[in-house]
């Protein structure tokens, strides 16, 4: 049995050992990529018809108690995909979606499913536009991950609404293949996830200052991971103290979500115990009490995944 971090108050579908608790039972949809409102009240995830990352897709919220569920955004025969951290913020929510026909742009609406903007507008042929982040400040401030082909390496960008539309490619490494950003509590830094070898699986976590103004840049690039261990879907934790890992870190047989320290000095800690089921795309409660996150059975992304909730570390 893995250790259980307070006492859960959330009924849902299944109960594990280590205290997660499902809340969605949709399979054999898959339900992925929790955010939390901002009152920490509800879920907002990506659930896609077919099975795991398998569209169409529709945007979904639910009560972190698995009650009340909405379809905010409907499939409608496209891809609607919202980031697990930071897709929700002072009552708007972002996402990717190639509803327009096209590749995939980045739209913008209020919480309630209403007032649908797209955001951006480019040719397919210049890639696509994928996991959009709000400033947690500023909501027409937006990183997102920015895939020039299907084959390219994917770089971290920037939108700012507020300054015409402006649009700067934050990292360009010849060989770095950056994805997944994540925008701190305060707008100071980003994270995100980067492959430091073209066509070699050694993932691991960067944490940045973002400067903002007349030329937005990041400086201070820090990895943080551990050496050996495959850290993805990175996201801060409700005080920045933190960040939060989909890892395999100490050589576990399947990913579970680790906290590592933001700064990369102190222990790591495993906040999920499972052998069985990839835990992936955590997300904190901006109350700091609980942590959501997708997982599934095994690594081979064939079975559908199910939104879990699990109290947070004090």
């Amino acid at each position: 049995m893995g250790r259980v971090w307070g006492v859960s108050l959330i009924t849902g579908f299944e109960t594990r050992p280590d205290g997660a608790v499902r809340i969605t039972d949709s399979l054999p949809r898959s339900c992925q990529n929790p955010c939390f409102s901002p009152d920490s009240s509800y879920i907002l995830f990506t659930r896609f018809t077919d099975g795991y990352n398998d569209g169409p897709s529709e945007l979904v919220r639910i009560k972190i108690d698995g009650s009340d569920e909405t379809v905010l955004i409907p499939a409608s025969g496209s891809d609607n995909v919202n980031a697990p951290y930071g897709s929700w913020i002072s009552g708007k929510i972002c996402w990717a979606s190639d509803r327009a026909g096209g590749t995939e742009e980045l739209y913008r609406a209020d919480d309630d499913g209403s007032n649908i903007q797209q955001l951006t507008s480019h040719p397919e042929s210049q890639g696509y536009y994928i996991e959009p982040v709000f400033n947690p400040t500023n909501t027409d401030k937006i990183v997102f991950e920015y895939a020039p082909s299907d084959t390219a390496p994917h770089r971290i960008a920037l939108l700012e609404l507020d300054e015409g539309d402006r649009m700067t490619i934050l990292t360009a490494g010849i060989m770095y293949d950056d994805r997944l950003p994540s925008w701190s509590r305060d707008g100071g830094k980003i994270l995100f996830q980067r492959n430091a070898v073209a066509g070699v699986e050694d993932w691991e976590i960067v944490v940045a200052d973002i400067t903002l103004g007349t030329s937005p840049s990041l400086t201070n690039l820090t990895s943080i991971s551990p050496p050996g261990s495959q850290d993805t879907d990175n996201s801060w934790s409700y005080r920045n103290r933190r960040v939060l890992s989909s890892s395999d870190y100490g050589g576990l047989p399947v990913p579970n979500i680790i906290a590592f320290p933001s700064t990369g000095v102190g222990r790591p800690y495993r906040v999920t115990f499972s052998d069985t089921n990839e835990d992936g795309a955590p997300s904190y409660s901006s109350n700091g009490k609980w942590i959501a996150f997708e997982s599934h059975t095994g690594e081979d992304e064939e079975s559908p995944s199910a939104i879990w909730i699990v109290p947070a570390p004090s």
